[in-house]
């Protein structure tokens, strides 16, 4: 079960402080769930408790066993009535458990109703922020169904849709460090571009947290050639519009990934990659040499020169820009997830997008050439096509490096030495290499 991973779960009863687990002869056990490793936690486990059991529930948060136990989920349980007992559980006291230290001190803390340092911990947390955002819509009435998807969970970090019986949904997101300046940065994106984000309709400092309207679906539910061209031209008007705002925007935290601060960091960058190719235990693809990596640094370097020489303004960019991030109805195209919004070269942004697309088969790369044509469209007021040419063929060689560079915070924190992180490394690596040995890139660079 490597691809797996498996949860204990720990249901509480909320109006009676309760916690319920399945009784063996002498003692009593937590329910255990499986769910695919690479899946949201929260998601799947509401997803799949609700098919075995007909029950709603809310994750609180996980637990990580200090004792080497799977780790444990913390649910409230959101049916009222549910016959318990049918099913083989019962109320039990916590003594009766087996838990770690870490694990009785977290559930003790929630049953007894202590202070927690996470507002998204309390039982009750979810009927509290549909009263607040139905006091912050003043021009309707909102009345909330059962339907409540909640897609992540733990600490400060929450994301749940909450359907409503008439009118749009609502998603609440909130986070907390590393991407606890997401707030702040999307309250400043929806001031300047409100046509491109959906409409915020409340924000709490308390919680980090800020609630917007549902727009349509995402590119990705709805994938056909028109929608990526609609998307991609909102994709270039957005950043058209963003082009005499970039000092605002870093001031406002989005992170500098102009082309500069780049270059700059490609030397660390490189020898880190050369640090952690040694590392590499698996077999099934070859480690890039030394010598390798140094070639793709100093083809870094002449991309870097080669792009600047175009004079290509600055735009905000996104940084993760996937047909999961773009929502389509019929009228707006937005964007959302900001955490990692910066300043850098525009080019750059479509090249992600556009690495999304071609992975969607032949059909999908036939549409991202029609969604390529019209985005160019939108620039050739600004820049002449042989630069707009110039700037597709190096993009895809940049554009990895920007999306290694990221905030440009890592090199120098723990986040270095984090197995999963070098294995992405790696992996962006061997990308670099595919694409420094692209023929248009070496025209692009030598002529």
């Amino acid at each position: 079960m490597a691809d797996h991973t498996d949860y204990r779960l720990a249901f509480l009863l909320p109006q009676t402080r309760q916690l319920l687990a399945i009784r063996t002869r002498d003692a009593a056990e937590l329910p255990r769930m499986d769910i695919p490793r690479w899946s949201r936690p929260a998601e799947q486990l509401t997803k799949l408790i609700r098919g075995k059991w007909n029950i709603r529930t809310t994750v609180l948060d996980f637990i990580e066993s200090d004792s080497g136990a799977a780790p444990c989920a913390i649910l409230e349980m959101t049916t009222p009535n549910w016959c318990s007992e049918w099913e083989g559980f019962s109320t039990v006291d916590l003594d009766r458990v087996s838990l770690s230290d870490n694990e009785r001190r977290c559930l003790t803390a929630l049953l007894e109703d202590q202070p927690s340092s996470s507002p998204f911990s309390r039982p009750g947390w979810i009927v509290e922020a549909q009263r607040w955002i139905q006091e912050s819509v003043g021009d309707q009435d909102v009345e909330f169904n059962e339907d409540i998807r909640q897609l992540s969970a733990g600490g400060h970090f929450v994301l749940v849709r909450m359907g409503t019986r008439r009118g749009p949904a609502y998603w609440l997101k909130a986070t907390g460090f590393p991407n606890a300046h997401e707030l702040a940065l999307t309250r400043t994106l929806v001031r300047y571009f409100p046509q491109f984000l959906p409409p915020l309709v409340a924000a709490r400092e308390d919680w980090n947290a800020w609630v917007t309207e549902e727009v349509g679906q995402t590119l990705r539910e709805n994938f056909d050639a028109s929608t990526l061209t609609r998307a991609s031209r909102s994709l270039a008007s957005l950043q058209r519009r963003s082009l005499s705002l970039v000092g605002s925007l870093l001031a406002a935290g989005c992170c500098d990934q102009r082309l500069p601060a780049v270059e700059a960091q490609v030397d660390p960058l490189i020898e880190y990659l050369k640090e952690v190719m040694e590392y590499q235990v698996s077999v099934k693809v070859p480690r890039l040499g030394g010598n390798r990596l140094l070639e793709i640094g100093g083809i870094l370097h002449l991309a870097c020169a080669r792009m600047q020489e175009l004079e290509i303004p600055d735009s905000l960019t996104h940084n993760d820009i996937n047909p999961g991030n773009i929502l389509l109805d019929e009228t707006r195209c937005v964007i959302i997830d900001w955490a990692e919004a910066g300043v850098g070269n525009p080019f750059l942004e479509f090249q992600l997008l556009s690495e999304h697309v071609a992975r969607q088969g032949e059909r999908a790369r036939a549409w991202e050439a029609q969604a390529r044509s019209q985005y160019k469209v939108l620039w050739l007021d600004l820049l002449p096509e042989a630069v707009i040419d110039r700037a597709f063929a190096l993009a895809p060689v940049l554009a990895i490096a920007t999306c290694l560079f990221g905030r440009g915070d890592w090199l120098h924190s723990p986040r270095r030495a984090d197995l999963n992180f070098q294995s992405y490394t790696r992996s962006l690596a061997r990308h670099l290499d595919r694409a420094a040995r692209s023929p248009e890139l070496l025209e692009a660079l030598w002529r």
